[in-house]
């Protein structure tokens, strides 16, 4: 199914205060796999997941997500598309 601006994203009742799945650190590192773009990147994940394991003892969930997003974000080599001039 391919999203339209004129269709929503949740469907109706959806409740976002709802749980996501449970995810094990597993997971989390053969997903961030799917997403790194190479081997130095791949190389990095174990890494990332154990870093991650040390610091959600003191984060709440959402900032944990958030460095789950950061992980793959890096790991994708996502960036501000860089000027032809630099």
């Amino acid at each position: 199914m391919q999203l339209t601006s004129t269709q929503p994203i949740l469907q109706e009742g959806s409740d976002l205060d709802a749980l996501l799945p449970v995810m094990t650190y597993r997971d989390l590192q053969l997903a961030l796999g799917q997403v790194a773009v190479g081997d130095r990147h791949q190389r990095m994940i174990p890494y990332l997941v154990s870093a991650l394991q040390e610091q959600a003892k003191f984060l709440t969930g959402q900032m944990a997500m958030f460095e789950i997003l950061r992980s793959a974000n890096c790991l994708a080599d996502i960036g501000p598309p860089q000027s032809l001039d630099a």
